[in-house]
């Protein structure tokens, strides 16, 4: 890219894909898309990324999904799809994002503040024990776990 570079400042620019700062025309989807496939936390310095972008970011690596301000309901579902651990890192997780996280593992609910009925059902269908984890659970889940906890 550059043979010589001494200022530290333009390192840092370049390190963080801001070419902009650096006079360089606007940058396009598609190198947007390479700066984050190269380094998926770069997501969290631009504003408003397009649906792309934040798609090849969260496919990089889910944690991805942490830098991303109200990522979108697909978003949302490809990382989770990629790892349930990531719904822990969306603040209001969409309910398809959150049931594909329960049926991974029953545990995640615990990451999902405040879980639909729907999303509670399947996490105590899956074990009793997801009752633990639900702070303010639906009469009917209540009923399900204690029914499950019987036939143990």
């Amino acid at each position: 890219m550059y043979k010589k570079i001494t200022n530290g400042v333009t390192i840092g620019f370049v390190l963080l894909g801001l070419s902009t700062c650096l006079g360089a025309a606007e940058v396009g989807n598609e190198a947007l898309i390479e700066k984050v496939k190269y380094n998926y936390r770069l997501i969290g310095t631009m504003n408003n990324p397009p649906k792309e972008v934040q798609l090849a970011a969260v496919h990089k690596n889910y944690r991805a999904i942490q830098y991303i301000n109200n990522p979108d309901k697909e978003v949302q579902l490809a990382a989770v799809n990629q790892n349930y651990h990531a719904i822990s890192y969306i603040k209001n997780p969409d309910k398809e994002a959150q049931l594909s996280a329960v049926n991974q593992n029953f545990y995640s609910i615990q990451n999902i503040e405040n879980p639909d009925k729907e999303t509670q059902l399947s996490a105590v269908k899956q074990s009793h024990y997801a009752i633990r984890y639900i702070k303010n659970p639906d009469t009917e889940v209540l009923k399900l776990a204690q029914i499950k906890m019987l036939e143990k």
